[in-house]
Formats: C-alpha cells, sequence, structure tokens
C-alpha cells in the first residue's frame, strides 16, 4: 500500500492507494482509500465512490504488449527512436517539477509547489524522461506500489509549444516514453500500469486505449470526516472568496481540535 500524508493548514490527511486496511482511528481521522480494485464486499464505516480508470495489464510478454498497440503508436515510437531520443528514470524532484511547473503554468494546471512535492517522500514515487540534446521533452510521474503490483501514472508534462521542437516530434516522445516506461515496470515485477482517468474527455480515453488499455471501475473509500471536509469545501467556494476562507476556516477549526486529539489518542 502507498501511503501519502498531505499536509494542510490546520491538519494532515491520509491518502493510502491500491489496498485497504482498517484501523480503528479511520473511523474520526481524514482518511482515505483509493484505486482498490474488487472491493465491492469491503466493509468500511465511511463514504464509497466509483471511479474510472484505464489499466493495461503487464502479464503478457512486452512483445505481446507492443503489439496491442495502435499502428500510430508504433509508428510514433519508431520515429521517435530513430530521432535519437533517450528515455531514463531519474528521481530528482527538483528537475521533475522545475520542468512540470513551466507546463502546467502553460496549461493552467495546478503546480507542484513545495507542499505538494513534500508530499511525494518515498521510493514510491518514480519519475521518468524523454529526452533529445540535453533536452527534456517529456517527463511522467508515477506512484508504484510493490506489495500490489501496481504502478500509477500521476503527473506528466511535455516541452512548452513555443520551443524549437515540432510539437509532433514532442508527442511522439511521449508515446515512447510510455513504452519505455510499461517495459520498465514490467522488467521490475508490476502486474498493472494504471494510465489513471480521463475527466470525461473522449480524445484522453482513446489515447490510453490506444496502448492496449481497458477501462475499469475501481472503489475509493472516505472516512466521514475526509468527506465532510470535502463538502465543506464545496459548499465555501459557494461564497465570495473572502467569505469562503472565514466559513471554512471557523468549520475547520471547530473540528480540528477533536481530530487533533483523535489523533494523539491514536498514537498512546
Amino acid at each position: 500500500m502507498v501511503s501519502i500524508k498531505k499536509k494542510q493548514r490546520f491538519f494532515v490527511l491520509t491518502e493510502n492507494w491500491f489496498q485497504y486496511k482498517f484501523e480503528w482511528t479511520d473511523l474520526f481521522l481524514l482518511v482515505c482509500y483509493r484505486g482498490l480494485r474488487n472491493a465491492g464486499d469491503l466493509k468500511f464505516w465511511g463514504i464509497k465512490k466509483l471511479t474510472r480508470t484505464v489499466v493495461l495489464p503487464l502479464d503478457e510478454p512486452i512483445e505481446i504488449i507492443h503489439s496491442n498497440f495502435s499502428t500510430s503508436n508504433k509508428r510514433s515510437i519508431k520515429k521517435s527512436q530513430a530521432q535519437g531520443v533517450a528515455c531514463f528514470f531519474n528521481n530528482n524532484r527538483k528537475e521533475f517539477i522545475d520542468f512540470y511547473n513551466v507546463f502546467a503554468e502553460e496549461k493552467k494546471l495546478r503546480p507542484l509547489d513545495k507542499r505538494r512535492a513534500g508530499e511525494y517522500e518515498g521510493e514510491f514515487w518514480k519519475c521518468s524522461y524523454a529526452v533529445l540534446n540535453d533536452e527534456i521533452l517529456v517527463a511522467h510521474s508515477y506512484i508504484e506500489d510493490l506489495s500490489s503490483g501496481i504502478v500509477r501514472s500521476m503527473e506528466s508534462g511535455s516541452m512548452r509549444l513555443n520551443s524549437d521542437y515540432n510539437p509532433r516530434d514532442i508527442a511522439d516522445a511521449n508515446k515512447l516514453l510510455h513504452y519505455y516506461d510499461i517495459k520498465y515496470f514490467k522488467e521490475k515485477g508490476l502486474k498493472f500500469y494504471d494510465f489513471g482517468g480521463w475527466d470525461d474527455l473522449p480524445g484522453l480515453l482513446d489515447f490510453k486505449k490506444s496502448f492496449g488499455g481497458h477501462p475499469i471501475e475501481v472503489h475509493n473509500f472516505f472516512s466521514f470526516s475526509y468527506a465532510l471536509k470535502e463538502v465543506i469545501k464545496k459548499l465555501a467556494q459557494r461564497f465570495k472568496p473572502s467569505v469562503a476562507t472565514r466559513v471554512k476556516n471557523k468549520i475547520i477549526l471547530s473540528i480540528n481540535s477533536l481530530l487533533g486529539l483523535i489523533q494523539i489518542i491514536g498514537f498512546l
């Protein structure tokens, strides 16, 4: 199980991936379990929610996996290899964050700030790069769980559109990097390559299916306090920013003392 601690202003959220292990403190603390497969019969004292993701099984030989790629993907991979694009893993967090945040700013995505980057401190976090002429074209990040055999794509970014490189070449490098990553994790013994969801974007779903992935539903469990936090957040967003902040902070402060006390008791 991958366990990620997310530090907020007043408390800590615990986000667990791929496996479920009940703790009595889950009844009170801000805890969630994500990406659970075959968990429909599990009993959990909280909120359950189904989400969708795209998964590629890695049990077949890599030649068979590659043969199931779309013709376009195979062509792009071959072209990118011929151009001399090199792929490798390098868990240098600062290098990845600096590259990704330029991409995030261009795409108006949430950046990886110092707090969010700190959530990925651990051996479970991996990042890979596609590089040409000592310049990063594409970068991917993952969380890896050897015990469940699942690796999941988290963030990915590409070189900015106003660079000297042809956007088509960057897209080809992205496909090559996915192929490289799939081979890498298969060789490590992982069983499933999880592309993540597609946010109801048909084009994104088609892209992930073009590597042989198929959509599945996964279960997500949220403790009552975690679900309450999400409800408060959504309600607060309906107010003006200044009012929303005051409303949210007052409610958070009112429950923070109780959560803090429960956390202390949990360690006793």
